[in-house]
Formats: C-alpha cells, sequence, structure tokens
C-alpha cells in the first residue's frame, strides 16, 4: 500500500513538473573533433535541434580537428542559421587546425570566421579576441554567455589559462548587475575537464556567487559536478557529440529555461538513439535561478 501511495504521489510531482511549457531553449555541445553530417549522431542532434525550435547553440571546443576531413566546416558554410546562431569556444584542436600545434594558444579564434559572431551587437571580445560575452535576450529573460580560451596544452594551466582571459572574466562578472531574470553561463575546455580548482579564492567567489551553470569539456565524458542541494552553480562537463569515451553516450546538453519559479533544465540527450528520450520527469538536473540544484 504505501509502494502505491508513494509511486501515485511521484507520479503526480512528474505529471506536475512536466505540465509546464518553457519559455524558450538552447543546447550546448562540444568535441565534435571535425565530425559532421559524416555522423549520424551529430545529424541527430542537429534535427533534434531544429525540430525544438530552439534559440541557439553554445560549443565548448575542439569544433575542427587536423588531419579530418572536417565535414563541420562543411555544414556552417551550408547552414545559415547555425552560421547565425552559434556561440562557439576555442580549445586545443581548433588551436591545431588554424595554428601550428594544440599549444598555439588563440590561433583557435579563426574559427569565429565560419560564423557572424564578430558582427553580432550582443557580442563583445576580449583584447585577446580569444574570449568573449555574449547576452541573449529572450522572454524578458537574459542569458550571459562567459567564453573563456583554455585548451588543454601546453600542460601548464598557467601557460593555458592565461592571466589574461582571468581577468577579461573578472572584469565581464563584475559588470553584470544580476537581477531576478538574469542566467548567467561560463564556459571553458579546460585542461583535465574541471577548471573551477584552479582559480584564486577571489575568482572562485565571485563566481559560486553570480554564476548558475559552469560548462567545461575535453573528457568527452558527460558528468554533473554539483551535488543535489546544492545552492552554488550548476557545474557540469559536456560530454562529446560524435567520440563519447569510457560510460558516456554520445550525446549533447538540451537546456529548457522556465519561469515562476525561474529555473533551467538540463538534459544530456543520448545521441545513439533513432529518437530522444527526454521527457521532464527524467531531467539530470534543474537549476533554480538564484536557489539550489535538484539532481534526478
Amino acid at each position: 500500500m504505501f509502494k502505491i501511495i508513494f509511486l501515485s504521489i511521484l507520479a503526480l510531482c512528474f505529471s506536475v513538473l512536466s505540465s509546464d511549457d518553457p519559455l524558450f531553449s538552447f543546447s550546448i555541445f562540444s568535441d565534435n573533433t571535425g565530425d559532421g553530417k559524416d555522423r549520424k549522431e551529430f545529424v541527430r542532434m542537429t534535427e533534434w535541434i531544429k525540430s525544438d525550435g530552439e534559440n541557439f547553440v553554445i560549443g565548448m571546443g575542439d569544433h575542427v580537428k587536423k588531419g579530418t576531413p572536417n565535414k563541420f566546416i562543411e555544414f556552417l558554410a551550408s547552414n545559415e542559421w547555425w552560421r547565425k546562431n552559434f556561440y562557439p569556444t576555442i580549445a586545443d584542436n581548433d588551436n591545431e587546425f588554424f595554428g601550428k600545434d594544440q599549444a598555439d594558444w588563440g590561433a583557435g579564434k579563426a574559427l569565429f570566421d565560419l560564423t557572424d559572431i564578430k558582427s553580432r551587437s550582443n557580442v563583445k571580445f576580449s583584447d585577446s579576441g580569444a574570449d568573449y560575452y555574449a547576452v541573449l535576450t529572450d522572454k524578458s529573460i537574459n542569458v550571459h554567455f562567459i567564453s573563456l580560451h583554455y585548451p588543454d596544452k601546453p600542460d601548464d594551466d598557467s601557460l593555458c589559462f592565461r592571466k589574461s582571459s582571468r581577468e577579461f572574466m573578472m572584469k565581464t562578472l563584475k559588470s553584470i548587475k544580476k537581477k531576478e531574470r538574469d542566467i548567467i553561463i561560463i564556459g571553458a575546455h579546460s585542461r583535465l575537464g574541471y577548471w573551477l580548482d584552479v582559480l584564486n579564492t577571489e575568482e572562485a567567489e565571485l563566481i559560486d556567487k553570480k554564476a548558475d551553470l559552469v560548462l567545461s569539456a575535453t573528457t568527452h565524458v558527460f558528468n554533473i559536478y554539483s551535488g543535489n542541494g546544492s545552492d552554488g552553480p550548476l557545474v557540469t562537463n559536456t560530454g562529446s557529440i560524435t567520440r563519447p569515451r569510457l560510460w558516456s553516450s554520445p550525446g549533447f546538453v538540451s537546456v529548457q529555461v522556465f519561469d515562476e519559479p525561474l529555473r533551467i533544465d538540463v538534459s544530456y540527450i543520448d545521441c545513439s538513439k533513432e529518437k530522444p528520450s527526454r521527457p521532464l520527469m527524467f531531467s539530470r538536473v534543474i537549476k533554480y535561478i538564484n536557489g539550489k540544484n535538484t539532481v534526478y
């Protein structure tokens, strides 16, 4: 009897949660290493993003790779929506493709030229041109995205996550007068798949105070680092859309924005399957803006 009552309450909770309609949604992916329409997982991702009417796509780096067909470049050239709504972060494979090697810091910024991001009025670049700050507004919600260049080469955090990038991050965060309708996202590819542990105390405290979602990549493994009930930012690694490792599946991160209360529903969508299985009750985590994380 207790089990029946518990399941009934659980079903009711899920029903209430899934009855809401999102204000809008967007996606995040990484580590396709040049793969485009030559990979079924990438094709599924782009088709689902289009069918869901998502607003924009954030990229977390390693989008091209030296020595591969790089069908992703052909894809961007042929798809106007992606050229206008893709917000890439550059990383080590991007540096190698456009420069001398993976440690050729900042060379990957040539990737930006494959989109119209440099002409967008909502984007401001750092002096190096390798980092930027974008504000994306819809339904009176401001999504602030700070993209930082932190490749995984050379094997020295002080050289690959440069002081200039961290200063840009701090200056930008301090300039944001965060209100109830603001969502702040910070992304850096990272050297080991997690980058908050290389920050100094001031940097870490400001991120903990202001950020809602912190992104990393490079490991090709989707992972959530934030605990259930944490009131700091949701911290996650975005996995890989075409070349997952270990226990991860080929996939991307889907973010749905809900109101009353303002929250983001974050799910990792498995692209090894023909159809995404993502009813809201199976979302991996909900981050309440200016509130706690709830992991399912």
